[in-house]
């Protein structure tokens, strides 16, 4: 049975928190997860299909999905198409390598890495003005499997990682900027 002072209390925890809320949001303080404005000059951004150096397929799509992804959930600006945006975003994947981290026995490989990286541009479309670039790289482990499948799902998952793990970054580091 639930006594009336149980009841206050409950009260009180909810209404302090509720408080607490409203004063984090007053002070400019944000919870992670949440984009600051993008700066009040720009109303629109846009994303094309990442260009892809390296002899690994897919990555561009799998690049430009999360760096899409990121910007549409977190941030104050619309994704739009190149031609309407006022900043865009140009990635390109320069690099992946895949290197060996342990061993089971002589020559059996347990875990690798795979390392990505990219290079990036953002462009101020009123005047091509590079309002910031930069060189990024992330890597990922990986356990290998006595099954390829296995082996090859587990390098997927590494690299989606690295592709969401940098459009977290870069994200951050624009929104720093402005």
């Amino acid at each position: 049975m639930v006594t009336v002072s149980e009841r206050n209390q409950a009260r009180i925890v909810l209404i302090a928190a509720f408080i607490l809320c409203i004063f984090a949001k007053g002070c400019g303080y944000q919870f992670a997860g949440q984009m600051t404005e993008l700066g009040n000059q720009y109303k629109s951004i846009s994303i094309p299909m990442f260009t892809n150096n390296t002899s690994e397929s897919t990555l561009e799509k799998i690049f430009t999905k999360y760096f899409r992804e990121e910007f549409i959930q977190n941030s104050n600006l619309p994704l739009v198409p190149s031609r309407e945006a006022d900043l865009i975003i140009l990635g390109k994947i320069d690099g992946i390598k895949t290197s060996v981290v342990s061993y089971r026995e002589a020559e059996e490989t347990r875990e690798s890495r795979v390392t990505i990286r990219i290079k990036l541009k953002c462009i101020q479309t009123s005047d091509n003005h590079v309002v910031w670039q930069g060189n990024l790289s992330y890597y990922e482990e990986y356990f290998q499997d006595p099954d390829p499948i296995i082996t090859l799902q587990n390098r997927q998952k590494a690299i989606h990682f690295i592709a969401q793990y940098l459009a977290e970054e870069v994200h951050q580091r624009l929104a720093a900027k402005f």
